[in-house]
């Protein structure tokens, strides 16, 4: 029982958590699963849920370079100061002092990782990218060695990163053999219109349509995991139906080889 309203909890941060919820999730009445949650986390529940709260802030802020701002929404506080403010009373310090010291703190949370299940169903737009096409495994840190080609031709046309949207086109399952080579792309998108010094055949459209989009954060080695997870949550809870195509995995920044772990990633999964 404990497990499961733990899950539940932690991939729920983004949303109000109410005790009639997790009574659903446990199939407890409130009031027994409020006795027997205290009983055995030793603490209310509610105390439980802002300490979880701020320990997944603390990694977000400390492995993303996110605004503060959002962190405080991935963590379910839409207003700025209530967020700092119950930051510094669990944690000691403000959001912004804890990531200017995420050199002290950073090694601690290496294996942390953040997940909402909260789905939002949107429609994506048809989008021109120039990709860099490759093959390997999705679960696999070496996937990410095509981002380093992608960060040179940045270079070398004189650009910066904050020119482009990073988009990750994920063409397979890799979930059906997980030892399979699968083609992925990396994609870039112009934010402005830019003159490119690039070939034509490097230039494609991102297929737009109607996308599952869920938000998560970890290394590259749970992967596997959160992918189980949030395909589960697509078809049983959501309950809408996957549909062929690829899925994208929008990234906060450019990524890299070096930086692979740990960074933000927007999944759009392909519905009917």
């Amino acid at each position: 029982m404990l497990n499961a309203v733990l899950a539940y909890i932690n991939s729920h941060l983004d949303e109000n958590i109410s005790l009639e919820e997790l009574a659903q999730v446990t199939g407890y009445s409130p009031y027994h699963l409020h006795r027997k949650l205290k009983e055995e986390l030793q603490e209310p529940i509610g105390s439980f849920i802002l300490k979880q709260r701020m320990q997944t802030a603390a990694y977000l802020l400390c492995l993303t370079t996110l605004p503060i701002y959002e962190v405080g929404l991935l963590v379910g506080y839409e207003n700025d100061s209530a967020f700092s403010r119950a930051f510094k009373s669990t944690m000691g310090t403000t959001p912004r002092t804890f990531r200017k010291q995420q050199d002290v703190h950073s090694k601690d949370l290496q294996q942390a990782q953040y997940v909402s299940l909260k789905c939002e169903v949107v429609h994506l737009p048809e989008q021109q990218a120039i990709v860099f096409p490759s093959i390997g495994n999705y679960f696999s840190k070496d996937i990410y060695k095509v981002w380093d080609k992608v960060n040179s031709f940045i270079q070398s046309e004189g650009l910066t990163p904050d020119d482009f949207t990073y988009v990750g086109v994920l063409h397979d399952c890799q979930n059906v053999n997980l030892e399979s080579m699968c083609r992925y792309d990396a994609a870039i998108v112009c934010k402005k219109e830019t003159k490119l010094n690039v070939n034509k055949h490097f230039i494609t459209t991102l297929p737009g349509g109607k996308f599952a989009k869920y938000k998560f954060c970890c290394p590259v080695a749970e992967y596997a995991s959160i992918g189980m997870l949030i395909n589960s949550h697509l078809q049983h809870e959501a309950q809408l139906q996957h549909s062929y195509g690829i899925s994208y995995f929008r990234f906060q920044a450019l990524p890299t080889y070096n930086t692979a772990d740990n960074l933000f990633i927007e999944w759009f999964i392909p519905i009917n």
